[in-house]
């Protein structure tokens, strides 16, 4: 024998892991020459018959009853680049594609087993000085299902590994039979299908009925054909579904699922070739209350969403089209996977079952009365051009009220409006001049950026929706004042699963100045208190202010200063305004808030007053501690003791002074002076903000 040549494995397994099935190949270079489920490594479902093996009966994977009659497999056979007991050999090449001997070859269907003749003569004549390689896939250019390396010997092939030879017969053919199961391509769930479909056409469904596929004439995509393929492995597999568990449920959409999901998708993989040629019928059948046909039905279409090593794409509703090749009379819950098929993840596929249809009862409880549950023969489909995961699910959109986005507000406050969103169901579509119907009493999340402020009170609040289908909750504003660094995310069972809104937190200040040496006289009074600025600020959900007085006029035990607040910024409302020597402010400020501080009367704190609804009449509704500086005085006010304003207010102030120990004089001082518009803390502008 010539020289062994070694190589890795990997070339000649090129299509082993296209699709990620389950071959179960080794975790490192292979030590045995035989792949398929009588041996360490292969494919638990595929497996060589003699006389090129031993017969696998009896063998630990090997399961009667599940043979696939279904396929239409292909066998080809290759030389090696060395003898494959020494070392980790390959195909030989050329130009990097396997040299072929023959191949591929349909395999013959047969007794629960398909079968091909391999020819040594013809077309290409048997080297004894090479080793060769037999391949055997669902499809030309599928997924390899199983390998097996012979040497030529004297009237035979002789199995590499277990050293059994395979007389030929007539002096030089040698039969290769081999026995492929239910499962071989993957599936995990009883309720599956594992066929082949050619250019020609045709209808498969699962072995329940439940599930399937129409194939017209030509449907396989140019570029496919183009490249020589003109049959595939179609592989339909019930998937559970689990409205809790988003990222591990069939559709991953979002939506709420109707039970009754499957993943769709072929062997070779024809993504890789693009769209369908035509439009292929899945249909999928699904469980449903029983007041399907009724106005209170919930609105469930079937969905496709694409799968792309384990990336999913957009949820695409598919155009309704009758599927009269399934069958749901006896439609049920998810089958758990049967005890003969193995696989490390089936127990969580089991919970997911469970799980699937204990949410799915509960959610459609929610919204529907009776809540008895049966199955509906309506043979439903939908119109695709490539395959992923097909489902039902709940058809709903949800929108913003764009109103009440990108809004600006004090930081520490309620923006002007509430966050809103409204929910419609789209499906089945409303005649043209129809609105979509609103779903109503459907919980949506709102949920803050963490740290970021609250909505309702709390980080995240739950929120159903009216019978507008809308739902709102009132925001409050974090600390940040960057441009949109509030952000609020909304998520529902729609399509978007979640908006966003987000606000600008901003600071507002004022400063109000008086004239030094204005304030009135008062024989009582040896220097009266002379008001000459006054700076409001609003930020974090508090008001702060400062007054100051001209130097050598305050005095912190007889000094008053009296805050006028006009929260609404509305002079017809609250109290009229302060007067002087029948000058009046009634028509430019109406005081909603007032509060008293400095002077013995009121000590360290700041009173704050209510209007009562009288003119000048005025309630106790708190108090915040009051600082004293030199010339003046600060204070810091909750906005939420302001009734939760938003910190826009007009301000004015006066002064006073204390004479006895409960009285005080008249108003000796105004700031801004009476007849004056207040001085007045406003929100600027959105392009103000942004410096446009």
């Amino acid at each position: 024998m010539k020289p062994v040549a070694l190589a890795s494995l990997a070339v000649l397994l090129f299509t082993a892991c296209k699709d990620r099935q389950p071959l179960q190949p080794p975790s490192g270079r292979p030590s045995a020459l035989i792949m398929d489920g009588a041996h360490h490594g292969g494919n638990a479902d595929f497996f060589f018959l003699p006389p090129l093996t031993a017969d696998p009966t009896g063998g630990p994977n090997f399961d009667p009853g599940k043979f696939n009659p279904n396929l239409s497999p292909s066998a080809e056979v290759c030389t090696l680049t060395g003898d494959p007991a020494a070392g980790a050999v390959d195909c030989a090449t050329d130009q990097g594609r396997p040299v072929l001997v023959f191949g591929p070859q349909p395999m013959v269907l047969g007794i629960e087993q398909y079968q091909v003749t391999w020819d040594t003569k013809s077309p290409t004549l048997l080297d004894a000085s090479k080793f060769y390689r037999i391949i055997v896939r669902g499809a030309p250019r599928g997924t390899m299902l199983g390998l097996l390396d012979v040497d030529p010997v004297t009237n035979g092939l002789k199995n590499v590994k277990t050293g059994e030879v395979a007389q030929f017969q007539d002096g030089r053919t040698v039969p290769i039979k081999v026995r492929i199961e239910q499962g071989a391509f993957g599936v995990t769930n009883p309720d599956h299908v594992e066929a082949t479909v050619t250019n020609a056409g045709g209808t498969i469904t699962t072995n329940t009925g439940f599930a399937g596929a129409s194939f017209p004439d030509n449907w396989l995509p140019a570029a496919a054909v183009s490249a020589g393929i003109s049959q595939v492995v179609v592989i339909i597999e019930r998937v559970p579904v689990d409205n809790s568990q988003v990222t591990t449920s069939c559709l991953q959409s979002g939506l709420l699922e109707m039970e009754g999901c499957y993943r769709f998708r072929t062997d070779p993989d024809l993504k890789v070739f693009g769209q369908f040629n035509k439009d292929v019928t899945a249909g999928v059948c699904f469980e449903i209350p029983s007041v399907i046909g009724t106005p209170a039905a919930p609105p469930f279409q079937l969905y496709r969403r694409e799968d792309s090593d384990g990336l999913f794409g957009p949820t695409i509703p598919l155009e309704d089209v009758a599927a009269p090749f399934v069958h749901c009379e006896t439609f049920t819950r998810t089958p758990s996977p049967s005890p003969g098929i193995t696989s490390s993840g089936l127990g969580r596929l089991r919970d997911l079952a469970s799980a699937g249809w204990d949410v799915l009862a509960s959610g459609i409880a929610r919204v529907l009365t009776p809540r008895t549950a049966y199955a509906v023969d309506l043979g439903a489909g939908g119109l695709t051009k490539s395959f992923s995961h097909f489902g039902w699910a709940r058809a709903v959109a949800m929108t913003k009220d764009l109103t009440t986005d990108n809004q600006v507000a004090v930081t520490g406050t309620r923006v002007p409006r509430d966050p809103k969103v409204c929910l419609v169901t789209t499906h089945p579509t409303p005649g043209p001049n129809a609105l979509p119907p609103p779903l109503a009493r459907e919980p949506v999340t709102f949920t803050v950026t963490p740290g970021v402020g609250t909505v309702g009170g709390a980080a995240m609040a739950v929120v159903n929706t009216g019978d507008d289908g809308c739902a709102s909750a009132p925001w409050v504003l974090g600390s940040t004042t960057a441009v949109g660094g509030n952000a609020l995310t909304v998520a529902a069972a729609a399509l978007p699963g979640t908006v966003l809104f987000t606000a600008t937190g901003v600071t507002i200040s004022a400063t109000a100045t008086d004239p030094s040496g204005d304030a009135a006289t008062d024989s009582r009074v040896v220097t009266s208190p002379d008001l000459i600025s006054m700076t409001a600020t609003a930020a974090g959900g508090t008001l702060t202010l400062s007054v100051r007085f001209a130097p050598g006029t305050f005095d912190s035990q007889t000094t008053e200063a009296e805050v006028l607040l006009d929260t609404d910024q509305n002079p017809t409302t609250g109290s009229p305004g302060s007067d002087a020597g029948g000058v009046h402010d009634a028509g430019i400020i109406g005081v909603d808030y007032l509060m008293r501080m400095g002077s013995a009367l009121n000590g360290s704190q700041a009173r704050v007053f209510q209007y009562a609804g009288t003119p000048n009449s005025f309630t106790a509704i708190g108090s915040t501690t009051v600082t004293f500086v030199t010339d003046g005085m600060d204070v810091t006010i909750p906005l939420s003791l302001l009734g939760h304003d938003d910190g826009q207010m007009n301000i004015k102030v006066t002064t006073a002074a204390q004479v006895s120990p409960t009285g005080s004089t008249g108003v000796l001082d105004y700031m801004p002076d009476v007849g004056v518009a207040a001085t007045a803390l406003v929100i600027p502008q959105p392009c103000l903000i942004c410096g446009r």
